[in-house]
């Protein structure tokens, strides 16, 4: 385990059980996340964190990225904070984990558009944090906004919509606890991938089966209708705004139907004509597991590319 979880080349080419396995250990025993550096982020009283401004480093074992980062908390220059025509939001995907500042999709469909792109990008954000950003960012000459979603969103929007449509994130005190837990050592010791497995397994078996539909003001909604409550209650207008959106699935995920119900449920239900018009990018259609990294479940440079190459067709064909 201690070699395979240094060798990438090598997991490639072993089975799924085994590369799944592996790529636990690395996300649990040697990945650190960059919103809990504190090189590259700071605490944040309404949205528990964001970037930090000027520059830094994340590197893991497949990777090693600058990241400049401008005085709104987020991964782009200051340039593209004033009248963006296209903004970008979502987690860890959309800001470029993984990847160089000017390998993110925002930046190449940046390039290839030649519109101005801001990129809002910020790890684990929820739909309900990226909305509440989007209410700090000028948004006076916005055409499009791309939302990047993720299967993880759902835990933040059915808290937002428990809370009264307000959020509530961590404290001052728990941000430095998960600091410090972030920069513990995470050397090798002996028996330390037997423990991580055992313990794992251990949680397993303990823990009772969650039910995230746990019944909310208006019965019992789904990830659909948990994000686009948090669209609905945007502190932005978002009523003249071509919306995007595109679901960041895991690489052994390709069977998400987050996309399709969405289309699906905006088609029937009594919504303002801006949820209407929304458009979706499957990203399942196009993406392989060719497209990230081995044991990192992020896009590389390469996936990066081609959802830009994607949402620039998709946004040609609908001028």
């Amino acid at each position: 385990m201690y070699f395979l979880v240094r060798h990438p080349g090598i997991v490639q080419k072993c089975p799924k059980g085994i590369r799944n396995s592996i790529g636990y250990l690395y996300a649990t025993g040697e990945r650190r996340v960059i919103q809990f550096m504190p090189d590259c982020a700071r605490y944040d009283s309404t949205l528990g964190y964001t970037l930090k401004p000027g520059s830094c480093r994340f590197a893991a074992t497949e990777f090693g990225n600058a990241y400049h980062i401008n005085p709104k908390g987020l991964r782009d220059d200051d340039a593209s904070l004033s009248h963006p025509d296209v903004i970008v939001t979502g987690d860890s995907y959309a800001m470029g984990w993984g990847v160089e500042q000017d390998e993110t999709f925002a930046a190449v469909l940046e390039r290839k558009s030649g519109l101005k792109v801001l990129n809002a990008g910020i790890a684990s954000y929820g739909t309900a944090r990226e909305m509440l950003m989007l209410g700090r960012l000028d948004t006076t000459h916005l055409k499009s906004l791309i939302i990047q979603y993720c299967e993880n969103d759902e835990d933040e929007n059915r808290a937002f919509l428990q809370q009264g449509n307000r959020l509530q994130t961590m404290g001052p005190d728990e941000y430095r606890q998960r600091v410090v837990q972030n920069m513990e050592d995470k050397h090798y010791y002996a028996g330390k991938y037997l423990i991580f497995k055992w313990d794992k397994k251990w949680r397993e078996i303990r823990a009772p089966k969650a039910d995230k539909k746990t019944p909310g003001p208006d019965g019992n909604p789904d990830d659909v209708d948990l994000f686009l409550n948090a669209l609905l209650h945007s502190p932005v207008d978002l009523s003249k705004t071509r919306i995007i959106v595109l679901e960041a699935v895991g690489k052994d995920d390709f069977d998400r139907t987050f996309v399709r119900r969405l289309m699906e449920k905006i088609k029937t239900g009594q919504y303002p004509p801006h949820i209407k018009n929304m458009m979706t990018l499957d990203t399942t259609k196009f993406l392989t597991r060719d497209h990230y990294y081995v044991l990192d479940d992020h896009w590389h440079r390469g996936g990066h590319e081609a959802i830009a190459d994607a949402l620039l067709k998709l946004m040609q064909e609908v001028r």
